[in-house]
């Protein structure tokens, strides 16, 4: 499976001490607060990951009145969108893609955007749901659950090498920030029955985790 660490090995240690400073959470006697989200500064995350915030993308408002606060991440689930991507990588193009991405699920009841983070062709993440609530991603898992999207249809196409990248890059770097275990990264298929993330990305989620 494709990987690349080149990038990620800069400075991790520095990089994860002002995390989880940014985090508020500590590390002395394994003990974190059991919020640390709200003030959560996703530079650190920029400083890993080509990051798009959310308020840098025109997407539907959040209906927070309808989201779950969030408590201390302990896992991850990695997702495909499951439609057939062009392989578009125009910043406007993908804005709208994932802009529809949002609207439909507020179509559906939900609050915002299910996931966390999309990852699309050119290998930007874009902040999708923000870390304080709770993510719509995974039937009866969303506890505690981190949700990364990457655009297009695993089962019928391969994902581009640039979001491979990205997604290596964002899960490392998350997985540092909140210490979730590396048996922790999981497919959507592992929690409930389902073929996301597609047969050409599941083996490189298996790959994370090992």
């Amino acid at each position: 499976m494709y990987r690349m660490h080149t990038r990620r090995q800069f400075m991790w240690k520095g990089l994860g001490a002002l995390a989880l400073a940014a985090a508020g959470v500590r590390r002395a006697g394994a003990a974190a607060v059991k919020r640390p989200l709200d003030g959560l500064d996703l530079g650190a995350l920029a400083g890993c990951v080509d990051l798009v915030r959310r308020s840098a993308w025109d997407g539907p408002p959040p209906k927070t009145w309808l989201l779950r606060e969030a408590g201390q991440y302990d896992r991850l689930t990695v997702h495909h969108q499951g439609e057939w991507s062009n392989g578009a990588t125009d910043r406007n193009a993908v804005e709208g893609v994932i802009r529809n991405v949002c609207a439909g699920h507020q179509a559906r009841g939900y609050g915002d955007v299910g996931y966390h983070f999309v990852v699309d062709t050119a290998g930007r993440v874009w902040e999708g749901r923000s870390l304080a609530y709770e993510g719509a991603h995974v039937s009866g898992e969303n506890e505690r659950n981190l949700g990364i999207m990457l655009l297009g249809n695993f089962e019928e196409q391969r994902p581009a090498a640039a979001q491979v990248q990205a997604l290596d890059l964002v899960t490392d770097c998350l997985r540092e920030i909140f210490m979730i275990k590396r048996h922790r990264v999981y497919g959507h298929r592992d929690l409930n029955p389902s073929a996301c993330p597609g047969r050409n990305l599941y083996g490189h989620v298996v790959d994370l985790r090992t």
